[in-house]
């Protein structure tokens, strides 16, 4: 038991959903983002208070950072313990993945994967116990994160081994 969440970091059977088939993971959402579009250019809204009277996005926001990741390079693997992340990528083109590792998850072991970028606008709140990593599948990727809590000690990684291999896409 790690703080107040049974987790294992090593789930034996993975679940694996396609990027069609995501989300899975019980607690994340996935939201597809509108580009309004005009001759001078383009507007997508990121996140907004109102979507949490309708759609089960984090309704306050404490801490937002951006990363940049170069090209095939993964990032990852970490979770938190009470904070929820929510993800979109704003320049390139990510692949998410996250892993269930509550035990008392309905969707314990279960692995959710998700494309999201500049030309695919997306958004993915991600709850507490939940593993997660990305790779920029394109030149520098700049992933958003906007968390519930700016506690910077409830971040807990761990080594990236070789956990799932073979779900990582080739850049193109």
């Amino acid at each position: 038991m790690t703080g107040s969440m049974d987790i294992d970091l090593k789930p034996r059977n993975f679940k694996l959903n396609s990027i069609d088939q995501s989300p899975s993971i019980d607690g994340v959402f996935y939201k597809s983002l509108q580009v309004n579009m005009d001759d001078r250019g383009s507007l997508t809204e990121l996140w907004s208070a109102p979507w949490s009277r309708t759609e089960p996005v984090a309704p306050r926001i404490a801490h937002v950072y951006y990363n940049v990741t170069h090209a095939g390079v993964v990032k990852g693997w970490h979770y938190h313990l009470h904070t929820f992340s929510q993800y979109t990528c704003i320049v390139g083109r990510m692949q998410v993945v996250l892993i269930d590792i509550r035990t008392q998850s309905p969707s314990f072991g279960f692995v959710d994967q998700f494309v999201i970028g500049a030309h695919r606008p997306g958004f993915i709140k991600i709850p507490p116990g939940v593993l997660k990593a990305w790779k920029s599948l394109s030149g520098d990727s700049v992933i958003i994160n906007l968390l519930t809590t700016a506690d910077v000690q409830d971040n807990y990684k761990i080594p990236l081994t070789d956990l799932l291999p073979d779900i990582w896409q080739d850049k193109s």
